[in-house]
C-alpha cells in the first residue's frame, strides 16, 4: 500500500495530540476512501454549515441579502471549483 503525507495547522495536530487512543491514520485513510467513493458514485454533497464555513463569515453576514437564484448559482460555482 502506497504511503502519503499531507500538512494539518498545528492547532489540529495539538488537538489531535490530546486524543492519544484514535488510530489518526485509519480516520484519515477512511476519510479519503469515503470521499473518492462519493465522487465515483456522484453523491458528493455538501451540508450548509460545510459550505458556510468553505465560504466564509463574510459571505454568511452578506447572505440574507441574496437572492435564492444567487445563492444556488455561487454554490453551483463552489463546487465546481471544489469537485474538480
Amino acid at each position: 500500500m502506497p504511503d502519503i503525507t499531507l500538512s494539518i495547522p498545528e492547532e489540529v495536530y495539538k488537538k489531535m495530540k490530546e486524543h492519544k487512543g484514535i488510530r489518526w491514520t485509519e480516520v484519515v485513510k477512511k476519510a479519503i476512501m469515503d470521499y473518492v467513493y462519493r465522487l465515483e458514485e456522484g453523491k458528493l454533497e455538501v451540508t450548509t454549515e460545510e459550505l458556510l464555513e468553505e465560504l466564509g463569515s463574510e459571505f454568511e453576514k452578506e447572505l440574507p441579502e441574496i437572492s435564492f437564484e444567487q445563492a444556488v448559482g455561487l454554490y453551483e460555482n463552489w463546487k465546481t471549483n471544489t469537485c474538480n
